[in-house]
């Protein structure tokens, strides 16, 4: 429940820092570190990207030709024959 309210707020194009999302989720930020560890091992381009005040932050994007491109080359075709 709070892996799918944590990607439905990333779904928004936005970025969160672990602190809003535990804020807006009512959880903690570790917990927000390990939903975000299992969302990105189920397949989700979750990006850090660090703010303009030096805080991380989480957004969710779609991945460049290059990224499957070098997760191919690093993973081979088990990496995309994964059901």
């Amino acid at each position: 429940m709070i892996k799918t309210r944590v990607l439905n707020l990333l779904k928004t194009d936005r970025q969160y820092t672990p602190k809003q999302l535990a804020g807006l989720v009512g959880t903690s930020e570790d917990s927000i570190r390990s939903r975000i560890s299992e969302l990105r091992q189920e397949g989700y381009a979750i990006f850090s990207n660090s703010t303009k005040n030096g805080k991380l932050a989480y957004r969710l994007e779609t991945p460049s030709k290059e990224m499957v491109k070098a997760a191919y080359r690093h993973s081979g075709h088990e990496l995309f024959s994964r059901v």
